[in-house]
């Protein structure tokens, strides 16, 4: 039997006439032992395992029927031949997983086991691994059936255990490309967002974002338009994981694309609501604030699609601004849209942050909440140093949370309007 250019040495032949049947069976048993333990040395794959299992059971020992039937997350039948039984349609969870000894099977209910003899279970460090079902043992090579049985356990159990063995690596393979990936995604998503934030004599941009998983779907940016003029924003697509990044990464490149192009902020809300609602069909959506500041003017000019409504402070005075439309995507067509504005004071501080920030809960099962971040907020925005701000806020969500992990990412971006 040939597998990718390796032979397995033929069987010992038979002696003639006189020879002692048990040295004879004990010299067939040790020869096929030899070549199973090759065939795992060589590092076979899991189909060259089950062929050379297949080749000694069925041409060698003349076991007539069989089915190995492995547990990976749940039960399936690795190997079968001899029986026209189609395993697909019987809930082998149900049936397996009360076995857990070699039982013979002439009482069982099922009518499908009865096709089988005995069954083997497999265990490697008290884990139940496989199940073999065989029959028609009755005309092999070695007479005794019960030494037949035993040789047949012991080659099932190296099978087996060399499957999981190749299970085991594959698995770690597969795990190490999922994390090469996600960590080519988490740095394709940094590229998102802003490179710097702007520190000038007119205002100062300030930003943290921590993922909760390698990739996430909470974005912000800053996009100057012109010397006094500029646009930053918010946004967070429902949902976690690779879907939710791709759907940002694509409303991002939507938003470069049409900023310059769109007359006023609800007509470029209107393109994009139009973007996320084809790009996701109606399945996932997206919340997003953005404001259009004049430097000149010290006019804001806003809207709030869903998105939590950011905080605006100056002199102990917060005002929320909340004016604008239901979430991106939601709708083909949005229902309405208002569009907010308001006159920014000089020292006036401006906080966007993502639910991720107020939904933090502690040991008992509490939200940190919108009220908590307010008071906080008013505690600590008299200082004009934005990133000792975000820094304070990130260790009393930690100091808040106990032993809780997060569960959403935690993003703010904060504008300090100088006089």
């Amino acid at each position: 039997m040939a597998i990718k250019g390796k032979h397995l040495a033929p069987a010992p032949e038979t002696q003639p006439g006189n020879v002692n049947a048990e040295l004879q069976a004990k010299k067939l048993q040790l020869h096929w032992l030899l070549q199973i333990t090759k065939a795992i040395n060589y590092n076979f794959s899991t189909k060259q395992l089950l062929d050379v299992y297949e080749h000694v059971l069925h041409s060698q020992l003349k076991v007539e029927k069989l089915a190995l039937l492995i547990r990976d997350h749940n039960w399936r039948c690795a190997l079968l031949y001899g029986t026209d039984k189609n395993f697909e349609s019987v809930d082998l969870s149900g049936i397996l997983n009360e076995l857990n000894s070699a039982t013979r099977l002439e009482n069982d209910k099922e009518r499908w086991i009865r096709n089988f003899e005995t069954i083997l279970p497999v265990y490697h460090k008290e884990q139940l691994l496989s199940y073999a079902l065989i029959g028609g043992i009755g005309k092999a090579v070695i007479s005794n059936k019960n030494e037949l049985v035993s040789f047949i356990q012991t080659i099932t159990n190296l099978i087996v255990v060399a499957l999981e063995n190749n299970h085991v690596a594959d698995e770690k393979i597969r795990q190490a490309g999922i994390k090469k990936e996600l960590e080519l995604a988490a740095q394709m998503q940094n590229m998102l967002f802003p490179a710097s934030l702007p520190d000038n004599e007119a205002y100062q941009l300030k930003a943290i974002y921590l993922p909760h998983q390698e990739v996430g779907g909470d974005y912000y940016d800053f996009i100057p338009l012109s010397d006094a003029e500029f646009v930053f924003c918010m946004a967070d697509v429902s949902g976690k994981g690779i879907p939710a990044a791709l759907l940002m990464s694509n409303f991002q490149a939507n938003l470069h694309a049409h900023i310059h192009l769109a007359k006023t902020i609800p007509d470029l809300i209107r393109v994009l609501n139009n973007k996320v609602f084809k790009s996701a069909k109606g399945e996932k959506f997206v919340t997003f604030f953005i404001g259009k500041y004049n430097a000149r003017t010290r006019e804001l000019h806003y809207v709030n699609a869903g998105h939590n409504p950011p905080f605006l402070m100056h002199e102990k005075v917060v005002y929320m601004l909340n004016e604008g439309c239901t979430g991106l995507g939601m709708f083909e067509e949005l229902p309405f849209i208002h569009q907010g504005k308001v006159f920014i004071p000089g020292n006036a501080q401006l906080h966007c942050y993502t639910d991720g920030v107020t939904e933090v809960e502690n040991d008992k099962g509490v939200e940190f909440g919108t009220v908590n971040l307010k008071e906080f907020l008013m505690a600590k925005s008299q200082g004009q140093n934005l990133e000792l701000l975000q820094q304070q806020l990130v260790a009393t969500l930690s100091a808040f949370k106990g032993s809780r992990d997060y569960t959403d990412d935690i993003t703010l971006l904060s504008c300090f309007f100088k006089a």
